[in-house]
């Protein structure tokens, strides 16, 4: 079975079975870790993303990363995080990363966290030896408990609106329609539109 046909599964399963399995749980300490599925229009890699962070201090922390593509990439990072003041995160991380038909090598991560009232900006900046550079940032605004919307973008897909959807405090399906010049199967650059769906459950 293909990773993307699983994934869906899983996510569905996941949706469906949620609200039965966190009633009356609402007061329960979340453990730090959330985990994203994301598909990918134009037959691009289905991706999950498994994240651990746990604060040491009001101020310092650390954190663990893991990326996995259905075309066999995956990566693994760690670090320490640093809260400058309540609305502000950082961290930074290193690691290793796999590239299929290539080679392995280290891998580096900077990331900030930034929530002023309802809206917040993510960025995410990654430098590999073998895959090089890459990054993602989002920039989205709470209209509610339940809807969101924002912008993002990411290197090799482009930018776009971003829509996110809270199902429950600790589910979230989010949406994103991002334009800009990607690599064709001639690595010859080529305006595009790539459609990404993602759903992110913490616990």
């Amino acid at each position: 079975m293909r990773l993307r046909s699983l994934i869906l599964m899983v996510l569905l399963f996941a949706i469906l079975s949620l609200p039965l399995l966190a009633a009356g749980t609402e007061e329960e300490k979340e453990l730090g870790f959330w985990v994203e599925a994301q598909v990918l229009s134009r037959k691009q890699p289905s991706r999950v993303i498994l994240w651990y962070e746990k604060d040491l201090t009001d101020s310092f922390g650390f954190f663990a990363f893991a990326w996995k593509e259905s075309d066999g990439y995956r990566e693994v990072l760690a670090g320490p995080t640093w809260k400058p003041f309540k609305e502000l995160q950082i961290g930074f991380g290193i690691g290793r990363e796999i590239v299929p038909g290539e080679d392995r090598g280290s891998r580096r991560l900077f990331f900030f966290d930034a929530t002023k009232g309802d809206f917040n900006l993510y960025g995410a900046f990654e430098n590999g030896r073998v895959s090089g550079p890459g990054h993602k940032v989002t920039a989205t605004y709470a209209l509610n408990e339940r809807l969101g919307i924002g912008a993002m973008t990411e290197k090799g897909l482009g930018l776009g609106p971003r829509l996110e959807y809270n199902v429950k405090k600790n589910v979230q399906i989010w949406g994103a329609a991002l334009r800009g010049r990607v690599p064709n199967a001639d690595d010859v650059l080529e305006k595009k539109t790539t459609v990404l769906l993602g759903v992110n459950y913490s616990f």
